[in-house]
């Protein structure tokens, strides 16, 4: 696909004479205030609307990005150095689940000038594993794009990160972690024993099933 390429530079891709580096942003930080992070796999830094994408090392790789006619769930695996103890801290701290992760290829030619860029990939993060050995360190990502919410289950964690992430100062979550006690909805509702003077005729509507 020629993605909107000069003719110069699909005469080069046709040539395959070039220099081919991807450039990565993660979004990572608070819903409210994300932070986005700028990495390539190329030899040096990349500049691209503003943004300064590092060559630093701290990308270690990406699985093969393809395509095709049909409609279905493209995933694919980001490799990160963990040495990278910021953005293992951001996530960790501020959560992982489904923040955005955008790939763009970029082209030069054998001789150094810049041919173009296009994004071959856009997803959301759906699974983040942390790997520590005697000399290795990584953290990997696990993406996938939208239609991969086509075939997921409602619902969220009733935990406080997960409502943070959604609603933003919303603290209604905060204690949670704290309660283990079960609540029972629904039964028969029974009038109150001889002498119970506080509970309603009938019941307590806002305690099923209470005697």
């Amino acid at each position: 696909m020629s993605r909107g390429l000069s003719t110069a530079a699909k005469t080069q891709l046709a040539n395959g004479s070039f220099v081919m580096a991807h450039l990565v942003s993660i979004a990572l930080g608070t819903v409210a205030s994300p932070t986005v992070y700028y990495y390539t796999d190329g030899t040096e830094d990349v500049t691209l609307n503003t943004n300064v994408y590092l060559a630093n090392g701290f990308l270690l790789g990406l699985d093969a990005v393809t395509e095709d006619s049909n409609m279905n769930i493209g995933s694919l695996t980001l490799r990160l150095s963990g040495v990278n103890q910021t953005i293992i801290s951001d996530a960790l701290n501020n959560g992982h689940l489904h923040r955005e992760v955008i790939v763009t290829r970029f082209l030069w030619n054998t001789a150094g000038a810049v041919m173009g860029s296009f994004q071959i990939y856009t997803g959301k993060i759906e699974s983040m594993a942390i790997g520590d050995s005697g000399d290795t360190s990584q953290i990997s990502f696990g993406v996938a794009n939208h239609w991969a919410d086509f075939g997921r289950r409602e619902g969220r964690i009733t935990n406080e990160k997960s409502q943070q992430h959604y609603f933003a100062g919303d603290l209604c979550f905060e204690f949670a972690h704290g309660s283990d006690k079960k609540f029972k909805w629904g039964g028969v509702i029974e009038a109150p024993p001889p002498g119970d003077s506080d509970r309603p005729a009938g019941g307590d509507p806002l305690y099923p099933g209470s005697r």
